[in-house]
């Protein structure tokens, strides 16, 4: 079964020179990551594209300049795609080109629901002098509502071994995060990480007074359920016979935060790839990441490949 077959990447044309058609470093990357996957993965690649040309965005602009603006940003846009689609084509790589109209962000969930697209690949900025990733609004909003896979790229370098860390809390949905980070160890050469942060539900309660050596033989056991917890997802997501093997690591130092621990692990082992599953929160429209990885977001160094749950239903409607 192939990892990803219909990939829809997310052009954003403002980052394209209007009269030469180069691209910024962030977009350039983007096809780069995209031509990547859809070459060892037998991909199909639809490079999409929305434009957000509302003439209430321009009240002192007439009619017929709104009109001939918007039909230069069309046939701009549209030769753009058409030349990303001939890049593809040169590799023996299928792809197609849609614009559409309206806001980027629900457009590319539209339709990730009309064509059933199994991954979307976007991009995102650096922080100049930060070294931190920058997700826009239209980011967020498509990992919280798109209901495939999202890869969220940061411009950088092309490793090899990629270094990939899958975020575990010991459920489904890392399981599937786990399964997508094997399937990219066989096409391409990667080194994964899997990482549980520990919660010892005792350290709840204001005072237990168990001794010592009872708390001791507690965390033993929690440390021990997670390991064989770990291992099970490692034999289920088939990532068993992987090489080099999937690590397993730990995070459970005393006052040290989930967020904190995944961010530390990325910085000290220079991860390329950040594997994270999201989650529902009842009372909302959508799906919100969960805490954790929402406070991530902002301090990433790295990439992200963003996975829902196979129960997730958008509330994005057609």
């Amino acid at each position: 079964m192939s990892l990803f077959r219909n990939i829809l990447v997310g052009v954003d044309v403002t980052q394209y020179d209007a009269a030469t058609f180069q691209p910024s470093a962030v977009a350039e990357h983007v096809v780069r990551q995209a031509l990547w996957l859809a070459g060892n993965t037998s991909a199909r690649l639809t490079f999409f594209s929305a434009l957000d040309l509302g003439i209430e965005a321009l009240p002192h602009l007439d009619e017929t300049d709104f009109h001939y603006l918007t039909t230069e940003a069309e046939q701009t846009a549209a030769k753009i795609l058409r030349g990303l689609v001939q890049q593809a084509h040169d590799k023996g790589i299928e792809a197609a080109d849609k614009l559409a109209l309206g806001s980027g962000w629900l457009e590319l969930v539209r339709e990730v629901l009309r064509d059933h697209h199994d991954l979307v690949l976007i991009g995102t900025r650096d922080r100049t002098g930060l070294g931190r990733m920058l997700f826009g609004s239209t980011a967020v909003k498509v990992v919280r509502r798109c209901p495939c896979p999202v890869w969220v790229a940061k411009p950088d370098g092309e490793p090899s071994p990629v270094k990939i860390l899958v975020a575990s809390g010991l459920d489904a949905v890392a399981e599937e995060g786990l399964r997508l980070a094997a399937g990219l160890a066989r096409v391409a050469p990667a080194v994964i990480h899997l990482l549980h942060a520990v919660d010892f539900p005792l350290d709840r309660h204001w005072s237990t007074g168990l001794p010592d050596a009872k708390e001791e033989a507690y965390r033993r056991r929690v440390r021990e359920h997670a390991v064989m917890e770990l291992e099970g997802q490692i034999d289920r997501a088939g990532a068993r016979s992987l090489s080099p093997r999937v690590q397993v690591h730990l995070v459970d130092e005393v006052g040290v935060l989930p967020d904190e621990g995944i961010l530390k692990f990325i910085h000290q082992h220079a991860i390329d790839l950040l594997v994270m599953g999201t989650i529902a929160r009842s009372g909302m429209a959508g799906v919100m990441i969960g805490n954790t990885a929402e406070r991530l977001l902002p301090e990433l160094s790295c990439s992200l490949l963003a996975v829902k749950p196979k129960d997730f239903v958008s509330p994005v409607r057609l």
